[in-house]
């Protein structure tokens, strides 16, 4: 399914937001689209991609701010929930 660019974010969230995740929150998956092209996210890795989505939604402010990355998470978020409903063969990928 292909979907617009700038879904997740754009270029400079990798470093600015998704990067400052790993110190911030303790992440693992998404802190890596600070150094990568592609984030290929498949199987079991989906689960826990689902729990870092849900993690950063819980910790978002109801500003403006808030409601760009509330928006951003969640389109990540409905892309997880579709790719778990192809079991193994299901992936995401954010780039």
């Amino acid at each position: 399914m292909e979907l617009e660019s700038n879904l997740a974010g754009f270029e400079s969230a990798r470093r600015d937001f998704y990067g400052a995740t790993r110190n911030e929150f303790g992440l693992e998956l998404l802190p890596q689209l600070d150094g990568c092209a592609m984030l290929d996210v498949r199987g079991s890795d989906l689960c826990m991609l689902l729990i870092e989505i849900e993690k950063l939604l819980s910790t978002l402010s109801s500003n403006e701010f808030g409601e760009f990355w509330r928006f951003r998470l969640n389109n990540i978020r409905t892309a997880v929930l579709l790719a778990q409903s192809f079991g193994d063969a299901g992936g995401v990928c954010i780039g």
